[in-house]
C-alpha cells in the first residue's frame, strides 16, 4: 500500500470555456475509476477538504488552481468546488498574470485538455482492496483525501481522460 505525503490524480474534460470572464468549468477527478497508481477515488473523499479550504471557507489555505502541480504557477483561483455523481467539479477563474493569460489561451486553443489533484492520503481513510476485477492484484480505495490543488496538466494518471 502507498503511502505518499503528496500525490496527484488526473481529471477529465473541460466542460467550458468563457473567454470574457476568464471562467472555466472542469472535472479535477473522477469517482471509481482506477488511475495509474492503482487507487480509486470514491464519493465523498473531498468533502472534508472542501469545507475546510473550500471556495466558501473561511481559511487563508484555499485549494490552489495551478499548472503542472507547481506551486510557483498559480494560474487562476476557484470559485466553485463541489461533488456530483461524475466526480469533483471546478469553475475556476483564470487570472491576468502572465500564467493565467497563459492558462486561458491554452484553453481556447485546445492544448490544456486533462486536470489533476494534489493530495495528501489519510491512512485510516483508504484500504487495499485485493481485487483482480481491474487486471491487477488489488487498489487503494480512497474514502477522504487531504486535497491541497487542482492542476491543468498535459496528461494525468487516469487513463479515462479525455
Amino acid at each position: 500500500m502507498k503511502h505518499n505525503l503528496y500525490n496527484s490524480k488526473s481529471g477529465f474534460e473541460v466542460k467550458d470555456i468563457d473567454t470574457e470572464s476568464r471562467k472555466v468549468a472542469v472535472y479535477l477527478s473522477k469517482f471509481d475509476a482506477l488511475d495509474s497508481d492503482f487507487d480509486v477515488i470514491r464519493k465523498g473523499a473531498f468533502k472534508k477538504s472542501i469545507q475546510e479550504r473550500g471556495v466558501n471557507s473561511t481559511s487563508n489555505r484555499k485549494i490552489a488552481f495551478l499548472r503542472h502541480h507547481d506551486w510557483e504557477k498559480q494560474i487562476g483561483k476557484f470559485l466553485e468546488l463541489r461533488e456530483d455523481d461524475y466526480g469533483l467539479y471546478a469553475v475556476g477563474q483564470l487570472g491576468r498574470s502572465t500564467d493565467g493569460e497563459d492558462a486561458l489561451k491554452d484553453y481556447e486553443d485546445g492544448i490544456i485538455k486533462e486536470h489533476s489533484i494534489g493530495f495528501q492520503y489519510i491512512a485510516d481513510k483508504m484500504n487495499y482492496i485485493e481485487d483482480d476485477t481491474y487486471g491487477t492484484k488489488g487498489y487503494n480505495e480512497i474514502k477522504e483525501l487531504i486535497l491541497w490543488e487542482g492542476s491543468a496538466v498535459t496528461f494525468g494518471s487516469n487513463e479515462h481522460t479525455y
